[in-house]
C-alpha cells in the first residue's frame, strides 16, 4: 500500500529537534525502520530510506540535529522511540521472546522511569505516578500501531511493547491480519 502521512494531534513539531535530512513523517510498511514519536505535537517520525542508508540501523539520536549514531542529544528524552519490522526482515529485539519473522511487528520502547511527558524521572518508589506514566506510554503506543494500521498494512502485524527488562515487556499486545 502507499505511505500515509501522519497527522499531528495539536502543535506541528519543533524544526529546531528533527534532522529532516533522515526522518519523514510519511509512514512506509515497505521497509524496516526506526522512529520516534513527538510526545508534544503527537507527529510520528521515521528513518527514510537515503542512499548507502540502512532505516532500520539508524540510531533514534542520529534522527535529531546535533545527535549522531554514537552520541545523543537531550532532544531525545521527550520522543518515544519504536522499531517497525515487516516480514522476513531479521531479529527483532524482544527480550528473547519468540515471535514470527514471517510477520510484521511494531516494537515500541517503555520506559517506567522517565516521563516524555513532563521530561523528568518517575522513581520506583512513586507506584502510583509510575503506573500512569506506564499507562501513558501505553496509550501512545496504541496511537503509533494505529498510524501504521491506516498506513495499510498488507500482512499480519503485532506490536510490542518492550521494556528494560522482560518482566518490564508485553509481547503480542494486539495483532491485526489484513
Amino acid at each position: 500500500m502507499a505511505p500515509v502521512a501522519t497527522t499531528p494531534q495539536t502543535d506541528p513539531p519543533t524544526d529546531r529537534s528533527i534532522n529532516r535530512s533522515y526522518c519523514t513523517t510519511v509512514l512506509s510498511t515497505a521497509y524496516p525502520h526506526v522512529g520516534l514519536f513527538d510526545v508534544q505535537s503527537g507527529e510520528t517520525w521515521i528513518a527514510r530510506k537515503r542512499w548507502r542508508v540502512d532505516p532500520a540501523t539508524v540510531s533514534h539520536a542520529r534522527m535529531l540535529k546535533g545527535g549522531s549514531d554514537f552520541a545523543s542529544t537531550a532532544e531525545k528524552d521527550r520522543f518515544l522511540c519504536f522499531w517497525f519490522h515487516p516480514p522476513n526482515s531479521g531479529e527483532i529485539p524482544t527480550h528473547g521472546h519468540p515471535v514470527a519473522l514471517n510477520e510484521a511487528h511494531l516494537v515500541i520502547r517503555l520506559d517506567p522511569q522517565w516521563s516524555y511527558r513532563t521530561q523528568s524521572f518517575v522513581p520506583t518508589t512513586d507506584a502510583r505516578r509510575a503506573k500512569r506514566n506506564t499507562d501513558e506510554q501505553f496509550a501512545w503506543g496504541a496511537m503509533i500501531f494505529e498510524a501504521y494500521l491506516r498506513a495499510g498494512l498488507t500482512h499480519p502485524t503485532s506490536y510490542h511493547v518492550i521494556g528494560p527488562q522482560a518482566s518490564e515487556s508485553v509481547f503480542d499486545l494486539r495483532r491485526v491480519v489484513p
